[in-house]
């Protein structure tokens, strides 16, 4: 994905963005009619008058004004519940769920036509092709309006639940996994494969915030302008700290500071974390909803086991797509990337459901089956890491649990041969 792909799909996935360009396009229609009056009107078998036309768009105004407001008040509150049952960073993926976006730009759409051609049939003289355009518009708009309004009595119903909550977190992270550049090395190299250069020079950061993206294309056309490979310690996901060592350039001539500046604007940041772009993100999203549904004031322990199993089918895909493009030709073959550790996902995964629902005898059972699953799997690096946290789960749970017989049922199954 290069740098304007990146921004184009995150300026897309944006609340405002469906409406507006439909309202541009309504406008536009209106326009497209006022131009009209210069066909032939042989070509138009209907004449409407201007009168009505004026009624039919003051009762699509004032019924789209009420619906619009209603559903943008159902969204916002929706979004707020997602906040407080879910967790707040859960919220941007719930925003960019395409059938809210849909639906509001229909109402929004419908309702600035309405208003647009109020003004223009007072303000501009319409002939009957101009009229009978609008009057199309107007049909087809009507239409659209009926089908999302339909759609959306049952989609409201939903917005905001928990359990819809955790459905497009799970369509999320699976954007993330799914993509075998994401989960590994990013189209570039493996930077454990070999050992980096001890002779090259430094690259440091420039700034604070998490890395959203990496601009691979940029970067390796930068490389192969210096004749050079670029050893990064960073991928998306990571805290880059100002004037922090980030990597390593290896070539025979020494980037000067407008190459340097180059690399640095192909490191792309901001003040959160990016589910789309950065795996382990995706894992502490479901982790925060878990950690939250343990807390003493909901006390919901069948969201925590739920969540389990999201986490486990995530760990599945990362193997299939680790293990299936292992031996792919790196696409950017001069830049240097390091590998999602095992270690680090699983950690992010399950510390919070470790962690507090570790007196929980229903939690820790499903914690140490998904971890057991996890250890099944055809991956070296995460079999061990599931094997050492599942010794971390029992000491938690143990500490924590009154009742020898539940201590020695969660000891058995964590003790248990594969």
């Amino acid at each position: 994905m290069t740098k304007f792909q990146f921004y184009l799909d995150k300026t897309t996935s944006m609340m405002w963005v469906r409406p507006t360009v439909l309202s541009i396009a309504a406008i536009a229609w209106v326009g497209m009619s006022f131009f009209a009056d210069n066909l032939p009107l042989e070509f138009w078998k209907v004449n409407i008058s201007k009168e009505t036309l004026v009624n039919l768009f003051a009762i699509l105004a004032s019924t789209m004004l009420t619906v619009a407001t209603f559903s943008v008040s159902a969204v916002a509150a929706a979004f707020g519940s997602v906040a407080t049952s879910a967790s707040p960073r859960a919220t941007k993926i719930v925003m960019s769920d395409g059938s809210v976006q849909s639906t509001l730009a229909a109402f929004l759409a419908a309702f600035i036509y309405a208003v647009v051609s109020i003004t223009a049939l007072s303000a501009l003289d319409f002939g009957a092709p101009g009229r009978f355009m609008l009057f199309v518009g107007f049909v087809l708009l009507v239409g659209w309006v009926l089908m999302s309004f339909l759609r959306w009595v049952d989609r409201v119903s939903r917005l905001g639940k928990l359990g819809d909550t955790l459905e497009h977190i799970s369509e999320g992270a699976h954007i993330a996994f799914s993509d075998p550049d994401t989960v590994r090395f990013l189209g570039g190299r493996s930077r454990h494969d070999s050992t980096p250069p001890t002779d090259g020079a430094l690259l440091y950061s420039d700034r604070f915030g998490y890395i959203e993206h990496l601009d691979m294309k940029g970067l390796q056309a930068l490389a192969e302008s210096m004749d050079g490979e670029i050893w990064f310690d960073i991928r998306p996901g990571i805290l880059m700290i100002k004037n922090a060592p980030i990597g390593v350039i290896k070539s025979d001539k020494k980037p000067d500071d407008d190459q340097i500046a180059k690399l640095l604007k192909c490191i792309i940041t901001n003040n959160d974390r990016n589910y789309k772009t950065d795996p382990r993100f995706a894992m502490i999203l479901f982790a925060e909803v878990a950690d939250r549904a343990l807390s003493p004031a909901v006390n919901d322990p069948g969201t925590a086991i739920s969540v389990l199993l999201f986490q486990l089918e995530l760990f599945d895909l990362w193997v299939e797509n680790d293990r299936k493009h292992a031996n792919d030709v790196p696409k950017f073959d001069r830049i240097y990337i390091p590998k999602i550790s095992a270690e680090d996902l699983v950690f992010d995964a399950f510390t919070p459901i470790a962690r507090d629902g570790a007196a929980m005898i229903e939690v820790s059972i499903r914690l140490q089956k998904t971890l057991r699953a996890l250890m099944n799997m055809n991956h070296e690096e995460l079999q061990k890491a599931a094997a050492a946290y599942r010794e971390t789960a029992l000491e938690l749970s143990t500490a924590a649990m009154t009742a020898e017989s539940q201590r020695k049922t969660l000891e058995y199954l964590a003790r248990k041969p594969l």
